[in-house]
């Protein structure tokens, strides 16, 4: 598959995929998992932590080492992967890719929405709300990770078109320690835990600059744009699973592209489903069907001359009916939503 996503190599390092938005509730006490969730999400952007995250893919394994610094209300982090010393830095919304195996670098700037960047933030409910209509959660015991003792949090989805987590959460802090992607029928599709986890009151600023000399590296930047790339109609999925909607539209050109990229982001409030399209693709580069990147699954279709790609850590069912249903706007649909009618509501 040839979408020319900015810092793709290295987010599916870090099966960065998804992108969690969801909506405030009030007035429950603290035996209900959703205060957890939401306790959980703050703790994840507002602590200072360093620790190693052991990330398994079935047979595969590998180590992310990440410092997370939080100072005068800035946040700045460091993800760094045993995989070629790929790395992450993030100042605020500034992320820099660093791949020393080709000797680039990617500077991108991300929208307040966009947390792909982020293991933590691009993989877990990092915030305040699942729909009950969509997903059962209960609490389901305690257990150790890491040598601090942590309350498990189970995520049943109500359909086929989601998938499950199960999620321990460190009693004092609300960090999450461990989380568990479950397919539909509770079998474990991949899962993230702290083997060693420091949650110290202060990180010196040197902790969270690049470990990697970049000098003579290339320098790529990629800026999302206002409006369209080109002229013409925005894009929407036309059907999609009940619960879905519209969080994020952005357009996105790298400096040293011929075309640019439009990515849009649907959630349910805890599920998400990027769908890149990408104009002017050459009728070689055009592909067609479903893959994988990591858990996550990916549907790639053309349209009219533009290839259109659904991922997400959803079933493959899902991404396909997003993937074939996108369509450019109609005169008179709204900008945030769909041309049609979904049927699926």
């Amino acid at each position: 598959m040839s979408v020319s996503v900015p810092c793709r190599q290295l987010r599916a390092t870090f099966f960065l995929t998804a992108v969690i938005a969801l909506v405030p509730v009030t007035g429950r006490g603290e035996g209900d998992p959703r205060v957890l969730l939401e306790r959980m999400g703050r703790a994840v952007e507002q602590l200072n932590y360093t620790g190693t995250l052991v990330h398994m893919n079935g047979a595969e394994t590998s180590l992310l080492h990440i410092v997370h610094r939080v100072e005068g209300g800035r946040v700045s982090e460091r993800i760094r992967s045993d995989d070629a010393g790929r790395e992450i830095v993030r100042n605020d919304d500034e992320v820099t890719c660093i791949f020393p195996d080709q000797q680039v670098v990617v500077v991108e700037r991300r929208s307040e929405l966009d947390r792909s960047h982020s293991p933590l933030l691009g993989r877990l409910p990092a915030g305040d709300g699942i729909r009950s209509a969509h997903y059962h959660i209960a609490f389901a015991g305690t257990g150790r990770i890491a040598g601090r003792e942590a309350r498990i949090i189970a995520i049943r989805p109500a359909d086929s078109f989601r998938y499950g987590y199960r999620i321990w959460v460190d009693q004092p802090t609300a960090m999450p320690l461990k989380a568990q992607l479950l397919d539909e029928a509770g079998g474990l599709l991949e899962q993230i835990l702290f083997s060693e986890i420091s949650l110290p009151a202060s990180i010196a600023e040197e902790a969270v600059r690049p470990s990697t000399p970049v000098k003579g590296y290339a320098v790529r930047h990629s800026e999302p744009m206002e409006g369209s790339l080109e002229t013409g109609a925005d894009w929407a999925a036309t059907e999609v699973p009940a619960g879905f909607s519209l969080a994020l539209r952005q357009s996105r050109m790298m400096a040293d592209a011929e075309r640019g990229l439009r990515h849009l982001v649907y959630s349910d409030g805890l599920a998400t489903v990027s769908l890149f399209i990408e104009p002017a693709v050459a009728a070689a580069e055009q592909v067609e069907g479903l893959s994988q990147i990591g858990a996550a699954n990916a549907y790639t279709t053309v349209h009219d001359g533009y290839m259109v790609t659904a991922v997400g850590d959803v079933p493959p069912r899902t991404v396909e009916l997003f993937a074939l249903s996108a369509r450019p706007l109609t005169r008179g649909a709204p900008a945030g939503g769909w041309a049609g009618q979904d049927p699926l509501r």
